[in-house]
Order: C-alpha cells, then structure tokens, then sequence
C-alpha cells in the first residue's frame, strides 16, 4: 500500500486524503461529501490528551533489561526542549547527567545498570512527551577509515635536498595533480580555521608548529582543552590529516599541504580505547564552530545515521560551516560518517591515474573525488620517542586522507571569499575537477576529481553558483494534530548528478523556534539541498515505537536556490495502542491490556480532551498482531457523581471508518452503548456517542471499535472525553 503527500497547510479536505481517500466521506442525508473545514477549525482549539500524557513519564518498571535489547551503552542521548525537563528525566530513572551541549538542547544520561538504554528511548518516544525532543542511546560505532594502512616513513631518508624549501614537495604527487602548488601567489588558506575531527595531532611536529598556526582545541574525552604547546596525546592518523590539510610552507623541511597558511584546530574524538562517542562528536563539532572554524574535516566513519550527529552537522552547516567527511574504504556504496549527511562534502579516494582508488566507497552519496593513494605528509611514527616523532612523516592512504584534501581546498577558496556558504564551496569544488577515468570502475563516471586551480579562476572571474535550497519537514498525526517523532523522511532527487541518492532525515518531537535556523524545531531537517526537483518520502512511524499504518507518504516537491521550502505531512499512528503490563509491552485490545489513563487528573477533562487512534488488526510493533478487528480499550477514573461523555468521529472527519464508542464498567460490562447522533459535534453529533453518570467512584473503561470491514490505510478515528 502506498500512501498519497498531504500538506496540512492546504485545505482540511486535502489533509484528509493523506488516508488514501479523494474526498470525505459523503453525507448520506444529501450524496454530497460534507464540509469539514468547521469541524477541523473547532477541534484544533481542543486540548490533545497527547499533551496532558506528555506531562507523564514512561514507567521505570517497564524500562528493565530482559536481555534482548542489544544495548551496547547505558548512556541516553535526551533532545530537549526544555532543560528542566532532563534534571525530571535524570531522577525519574535514577539516572546521572553526565553532560549537557545547550547548542544543540541535547543532555547525556547515564542509567542504572538496571534499566535498558534501547527500551528507554523507545518509551520516550513511544508517544508525545513534553519538553523532549527525541531520545536515542549513545551507541553509534565510529571508526577511523584506516585500511588499507599507510606507511611511516623517517623524515632523514626522505630529503633529498635538505637545503632547499620544502625538501619533499617534489614527492608530493597529489599536490601536484590538483594544481595545488600553482594557486599560491593567489590563496594559501591563511587565517582559515580548519577543526580537525579525528584522533589528535602532532602540535609539535616541525612541520606544523608556528606562531598562529594551531589555535586551542578540545579533548572531548575528557572535556579538556588542547593548546598549541601541548605535546601528542596519543594518535598519528590526525596528524596525516593535519598535515594534508596544512603541513607548512617555506621552511627547510618536509613538504607542504594544500592549505600550507590555513590555521589548525584539534577536535579529538579517539582514544587508544576507541570512538569516544556520537554526544562527544557533537560537543566537538559545537566547541569547533564556536571557537571560530570554518571548515570542520571529518576522516572517519560509521555504521548509519544518527539523528545526534545530524544536528551537529547541521549546527556547523546553519552557522556557515563548511563540513567535509570520508566517503569510507570499504569497497561499496554505503552511509558512512558525517560526509554523508545531506549539506556536507562527502570525498571519495583517487589515485594517480584519476581512476577510483580500489579501496574507496563509489555512488549517489560521494560528491567528488580526490587524491588518497598513499600521500607523502605529516603521518607521524607514534611508537618513536621525541623528539624523532615530530619529525617523522608517512605515506597517508584511503579516503581519510582525500577527506582533507578536500578541506584544504575549502580554505582556499574561503580566503578569497568568506562569505561563500557550505553549499557553495561544496558545488565549487565539485563542477570544476577534472573528469574521473572510468575504465576500471564505471561507478566513477561523470564525477570529477578536485582541481583547486580551476576552482579558484571560476572563483575569481565571479562564477560564483547561487546558494542551495532547504527543506523543513513536520510530520503529524492526522486524528489528534500531534507531533510524531521518529519518522524517516527521505528526498531523493529526480534530476541532476544526484539523481535516485537518498538525503536522509528524521524528525524529533514538540516544537523550538521554527524561525531559526540553527534551531531544531522537531522536523526534519535538510541544509545545502541542490536545487530541484525531488521526491518526498515521509516512511510509515517507527515499528519500534507507534501503532497505526507503516505506509509511506510520498510526492514531488521543487527545491529553489536559496530558499527555505517548509512542508508539513498528517501520518495515521495510534500513540495509546501500546501498554505497560508486568514489564511487557501489549496492544490495547483487551480490559487487561487497557492504556491507563487514571493518572490523569478529571479536572484535565473538564473541557474535552481530544484523542484519537486507528484501526489497524495487521499491526506488527512489540506484540502478537490483533486476531480479528482491531478494538483499543482505555481506562480512566471517574468520580462519584461525575458523567463521562464520549463522542466518537471518523466518518464525519475523512475516515474510512465508523467508530462506534462503547463504555464499559470496571468488571467489562457494558453501561452506555455508543449511539450515532447526528448533527453537529458541539450538539453531541458524530459517529457514536456514548455518556454514563458515576453513582460512586471506580474505574471506567472506553472502547473503540469499528464497524466497518475497513482496516489499515484511511481507518482512523478522533474523540472528545469529558469528565465533568
């Protein structure tokens, strides 16, 4: 099944057809389908119980480990909106907050031993929650791109001509194939700040330390900061990426990197242990931008997205920060580190001959190519002692080494021109390389290889490209207008270079300052878009966290230079079809199974609180799928003397579906049968209503049904409860 592109800022009758309909259902009195814009209008002044339940937190009971969760980590990454609402979080679950990035309105949670990390974020994203913006586990497996390895080399047998400038320049063939070393009488990369994201590097290597050529950085393992006199804490992958970059110019050794006068700053991310993590990268990447760098060089990779990373590149891409990443060595055409999300330059690895290096990734998702076959530059010998380390150097290999050949390019051209944006340089330096050699590798074909001295004569005669588009995606729910966190959000683009590539995305939860643009307002967000056109695919709510349909939403948009182009899409998801039951996650389908609303207070209902659900008898989540017509119980309190009213709506709103509302007393038995009543909602119309006076206090159960054969796609239904 496919689902049809709903904007929701269109007519309430198009918001409808996302459930697969053309039009509303008719009236029977008249054959004409009714006009819902009134009813619409009057209940999205409605109280949603999702915001009343948002104040309610996930049961601690529910959250222990069985064993089955796959956790790697007991840290929890918390997107808030909110940060009161972490501290509240952090003692609900007796957890510790380890950390906190308020750029990005992101804590760090460290939970008992107890508790699951998997099973934690799925519950807090298993329905609105207020004050969180999403929450993932801290989990993602970052690697350094190093294979197939490079080779260290000794400094001594390495200059031929210890006399002359830059010994080993003539050495250095990949500089030369970019025309690198013709462009310095014209930009040299000087007062650039390049943050080098990676293991550190060698601030004391004679061929990259000087008066302001390294500026502090951070060690996000410990917090710390790294000045320019400290020595190498451990690593010499950095180094080859520093050096690359902006070994040195003009002094009696070495050679010299793209960017010689390019300033350095250390953004360090590995230990000897390992990835310290996707909540320290973001903190890197954060300290980077706001300490001043305008190029952030990533030479490593991962397994997938994670939202937590795509907000600290969109951080960087939003201040205008231009973001550069491996494409990876593994052969294939994969997702791979922070190159790859959409706005960044995502490199692939070129060897001498302009033919793909063997090793390196190849597809839709690189955007260019450069030199990465074993370099001559600052890849230092670790296990020497000083002061021979600070002058040893290597052949640097694979697409950790084209990565900053491609920042030192960015720094070129943001000599010449700061204000260019990330998605300029990033179309400068890919439409003016020179052309790959396909004969081995035909995934190359019609990709170039960067060419720093044709981008900067474009550059400079003033072929400067206008400016990408960026695209904002809010995804709702369609009954109740609530915000659905978790839903994949692709555009693919239907023309140009990229064309059939996937930009991925992923939406949060509740709303910040949608005006700004660093801000993440709980879309999806894309930077840097190509201009265009291109699919939208706003994928089916996560299997791991809402009942309701997995189908797509999908359409066509048009994406204009330099213009922010904001969509919102109505989704059918249940956010009560899941209950807590001795530490077991069931449907709603039962007395037993009922979601508990009795922590609610009655006053909460006074005035109606709207909630909706869908019918969905196939619904594959956590639990055995429903045999026979999906049915959603919920329980609530009533008390002594109070009447509880029930209105039921589907076919009066768009749905497939009649919902007939039922309400049952604590022992199942059935004490106000739903009627349909017709006529307007605020006189009791609706599908069923259903209204019973409490002669004292107890529990009372609302059932959902349908009576119709329509399940699935287009069977969803809204009501208004009142208590009073």
């Amino acid at each position: 099944m496919k689902k049809r592109l709903t904007l929701t800022s269109l007519s309430a009758a198009l918001l409808l057809a996302a459930c697969g309909r053309t039009a509303p259902q008719p009236d029977t009195a008249t054959g004409t389908a009714p006009d819902t814009t009134a009813l619409q209008q009057q209940l999205s002044g409605v109280t949603r119980l999702s915001s009343v339940l948002g104040q309610t937190l996930p049961d601690v009971a529910g959250l222990a480990k069985t064993g089955s969760e796959g956790d790697t980590t007991q840290e929890l990454v918390v997107a808030y909106q909110d940060r009161a609402f972490v501290d509240r979080l952090a003692a609900h679950l007796g957890a510790r907050v380890a950390d906190d990035l308020p750029q990005l309105r992101v804590a760090l949670l460290v939970l008992p031993d107890t508790l699951s990390v998997n099973r934690a974020a799925a519950a807090l994203t298993l329905r609105p929650v207020s004050g969180l913006r999403y929450a993932e586990a801290n989990g993602y497996q970052g690697k350094l791109p190093v294979l197939p390895d490079g080779q260290h080399l000794s400094g001594q047998g390495l200059t031929a001509q210890a006399d002359s400038s830059d010994p080993l320049s003539e050495k250095q063939w990949w500089i030369k194939q970019i025309q690198a070393d013709q462009v310095r009488g014209i930009s040299t990369g000087k007062g650039v700040i390049v943050g080098v994201v990676d293991d550190d590097f060698d601030r004391l290597h004679e061929d990259l330390k000087a008066d302001g050529k390294i500026v502090t950085g951070i060690d996000t393992s410990t917090g710390k900061e790294l000045t320019p006199d400290m020595p190498l804490t451990s690593g010499s992958h950095g180094s080859g990426t520093a050096g690359t970059i902006a070994e040195r110019m003009g002094n009696p050794v070495g050679g010299a990197g793209v960017a010689p006068d390019a300033i350095l700053m250390p953004v360090r991310i590995f230990t000897p242990k390992g990835f310290t993590g996707s909540f320290n990268v973001a903190k890197g990447m954060v300290y980077a931008v706001d300490h001043g760098a305008r190029v952030l060089n990533n030479s490593w990779g991962g397994g997938g997205y994670t939202q937590l990373v795509k907000d600290a590149v969109d951080y960087a891409l939003g201040k205008n920060v231009v973001v550069v990443g491996a494409a990876g060595n593994d052969y294939s055409n994969l997702f791979n580190g922070p190159g790859a999300y959409t706005g960044a330059i995502n490199v692939g690895a070129s060897a001498g001959d302009d033919r793909k290096a063997s090793f390196s990734n190849c597809g839709l998702r690189v955007d260019l190519f450069a030199p990465g076959d074993y370099g001559l530059t600052t890849y230092i010998n670790e296990a020497l002692s000083s002061p021979a380390r600070e002058s040893s150097y290597g052949l640097f290999n694979g697409t950790s080494m084209a990565s900053p050949v491609v920042s030192g390019a960015a720094a070129l051209l943001l000599q010449l021109k700061p204000d260019l944006t990330p998605y300029q340089v990033k179309k400068l330096l890919a439409s003016t390389g020179d052309p790959m050699n396909p004969d081995l590798y035909p995934c190359v074909k019609g990709y170039n290889r960067l060419n720093v001295k044709s981008a900067l004569a474009a550059l400079q005669a003033g072929k400067v490209p206008a400016d990408g588009g960026s695209v904002q995606v809010e995804v709702v729910d369609i009954s109740e207008g609530s915000p659905i966190s978790g839903t994949d959000v692709i555009l693919t683009p239907l023309e140009g270079q990229n064309k059939g590539m996937d930009y991925l995305g992923r939406t949060g939860n509740s709303q910040l300052e949608p005006s700004a643009k660093t801000a993440f307002s709980g879309v999806a967000r894309f930077f840097g878009v190509e201009p265009g056109r291109y699919r939208v695919s706003v994928a089916g709510p996560s299997v791991n966290e809402y009942g309701g349909t997995r189908d797509n939403i999908m359409g066509e948009i048009t994406v204009t230079a330099g213009k922010n182009l904001n969509l919102s899409y109505a989704h059918q998801v249940d956010f009560y079809e899941y209950s807590v039951v001795n530490k077991a996650l069931y449907r709603n389908n039962s007395l037993q199974t009922a979601t508990d609303l009795t922590t609610i207070p009655n006053a909460a209902f006074a005035e109606s609180l709207l909630l909706g659900g869908a019918f969905d008898s196939a619904n594959l989540v956590y639990a055995d799928p429903v045999k026979g017509p999906d049915v959603d119980y919920l329980k609530l309190s009533v008390g002594a003397g109070q009447t509880l009213t029930v209105q039921g709506l589907a076919a009066s709103i768009g749905s497939k579906t009649n919902v007939q509302v039922d309400l049952l007393d604590a022992s199942g038995a059935v004490v106000a049968a739903g009627k349909a009543v017709a006529g307007a909602i605020s006189k009791g119309g609706g599908d069923s209503v259903a209204s019973v006076k409490a002669t004292t206090a107890g529990t009372y159960y609302i059932r959902f049904s349908n009576t119709t054969a329509t399940e699935g796609l287009g069977a969803f239904y809204t009501s208004l409860v009142t208590i009073k």
